[in-house]
């Protein structure tokens, strides 16, 4: 603030009060006139990375889609020719026409599928892919029928049909996710395409979510971010130094975790982040929130996390039963040859019967008789005290403590048990009524003992082939945490949670995670 001669006002003052006043005047002023540039929250987004990046409109992500679009128009314009062989048109003929007007399709549906990169996914999986692509690509595929029907009238000419539509939403929806998944591990081999996080709070919350991130497949977890660290080693600083550190760390993604800061604190720390970088909050009560609680909008600007109830009424157990025979009977039809080739690997390798059959804990407190491949000799060599002793056999602490190298398993044995061949038999105990093929682990009767009060509530429905705890680490868990797997699944029982955990089976057990 200067007078009109161009000299600053407070130095014209005799009054010393006086100018010390007007000189505070004079710095308000100055603020109000010339703020300060606030260098941090610029450098945050130059250039718009990090908005590009969390909305997902990069041409990587764009080419990623069209390609598992362009994937199922093929197959289906391959699938409808070959009921042309040696008919007229020719095969060549309707196998271009069905791709011509199934090409059309592939910006509409790819513009659909924009907004579902907008969810930050740190380790994308293919349920949780077809979850997110589901209801877009059926929005997409109204949209295509409109286009084609307005062309249509126009021109007179149809380039597809309603078959040709729905095939392309249920065969996109599939390569799409497929596409986005193999995209994901392609990037894990590229040091520079690492998800770096960092993890707002410290404690025992916070080093657990820090381990499991850290185990995920291209994610690095860089430190902690907290007023009051209970570890410093692996503090990087305070609150307030957050936005630094996410630049000088080239942080993609910030996880608050329990923090002992007051929660205005971290709130204001997180603005300046806030729509710049995917920030995923961990709810205190986690333990009850399962992955499809949904957030709901309880007034102006509050929202709660809702859990639906599980609603296995007589309904949902018949429909829930129907999928345990057909997907069981189908099971067994596939894996026939299989079962066939695994039971005479058996009998050729080691005595003994080729099923082992085992007392567990069913609905209702209800035993049976579970089915597995024998993987163990029936006289080992050495006994079991023998084998626990054995510093080389490495004991694992999990939900049922295990050896990772027990002499007694046979050498078909440890393969069978890496890949969970051993488990194809209780396909039966599933036709019988006695397990589904999603449910709670099936305990041993001792085991059963153990357990009271509100874990309990697992007996009320069949345990099942794989299930939550199977999904989420299965012999790298303790038993603490099965159990709160478990209780979490039937508290939160869905059919769509079900499909996901059977997609997700597939991938795990391919990989062999947790498997010994």
């Amino acid at each position: 603030m200067a007078t009109e001669f161009g000299a600053p006002l407070v130095s014209q003052l005799p009054f010393e009060p006086l100018q010390a006043a007007l000189k505070d005047l004079d710095a308000e002023f100055a603020q109000l006139e010339d703020p300060a540039p606030q260098p941090v929250v610029d450098a945050l987004d130059p250039g718009g990375r990090y908005v590009l990046e969390h909305s997902g409109i990069g041409p990587t992500d764009l080419v990623v889609d069209c390609i598992g679009l362009l994937v199922a128009a093929l197959a289906i314009a391959f699938a409808r020719s070959l009921d042309y062989v040696g008919a007229h048109p020719s095969v060549a003929v309707v196998f271009s026409r069905t791709l011509a007007g199934l090409a059309v399709s592939v910006p509409i549906f790819a513009a659909a599928l924009v907004s579902t990169r907008r969810r930050s996914l740190l380790h994308p999986v293919f349920a949780d892919q077809l979850h997110a692509l589901a209801q877009p690509m059926a929005a997409g595929g109204l949209a295509v029928l409109a286009v084609e029907r307005a062309i249509s009238a126009a021109s007179g000419v149809s380039l597809m049909n309603f078959d040709w539509v729905l095939s392309m939403c249920v065969l996109g929806t599939m390569s799409v996710a497929g596409a986005r998944v193999i995209e994901h591990r392609r990037r894990i081999g590229d040091p520079s395409r690492l998800h770096k996080v960092v993890v707002v709070g410290s404690g025992v919350i916070a080093d657990r979510v820090a381990d499991e991130m850290a185990e995920s497949p291209g994610v690095t977890v860089v430190g902690f971010v907290d007023d009051e660290p209970v570890d410093s080693s692996r503090c990087l600083g305070p609150l307030s130094a957050l936005p630094e550190i996410c630049i000088r760390e080239k942080i993609s993604h910030v996880v608050v975790a329990f923090s002992r800061s007051q929660p205005q604190e971290i709130i204001e720390a997180l603005r300046p982040l806030q729509g710049r970088l995917p920030i995923t909050v961990v709810p205190r009560l986690f333990e009850m929130m399962p992955s499809h609680a949904r957030m709901h909008e309880l007034g102006s600007g509050l929202a709660g996390l809702s859990v639906p109830p599980s609603g296995l009424g007589p309904w949902q157990r018949a429909t829930k039963r129907t999928l345990d025979v057909v997907g069981a009977a189908a099971g067994l039809i596939v894996t026939l040859p299989v079962l066939l080739l695994i039971a005479l690997a058996i009998r050729l390798t080691s005595r003994g019967p080729i099923l082992f059959r085992q007392a567990r804990m069913g609905c209702k407190n209800n035993t049976f008789l579970m089915l597995k491949f024998r993987t163990m000799y029936v006289e080992p060599p050495v006994s079991e005290a023998v084998a626990e002793a054995d510093e080389d056999s490495m004991t694992v602490v999990g939900p049922f403590p295990k050896l990772k190298n027990d002499p007694r398993v046979t050498a078909l044995g440890r393969f069978l048990r890496k890949t969970s061949l051993d488990e194809l038999p209780q396909f039966w105990n599933v036709l019988r009524g006695e397990m589904s093929l999603v449910g709670p682990r099936p305990f041993q009767l001792e085991d059963a003992a153990e357990i009271d009060g509100w874990a309990l509530r697992r007996y009320s429905v069949r345990p099942g082939i794989t299930g939550l705890w199977q999904v989420s680490g299965r012999n790298d868990i303790d038993f603490a945490d099965m159990c709160r797997l478990d209780q979490l699944y039937v508290n939160c029982w869905s059919m769509a949670l079900d499909i996901r955990i059977l997609l997700r089976t597939i991938w795990v057990v391919l990989g062999g995670e947790g498997a010994y």
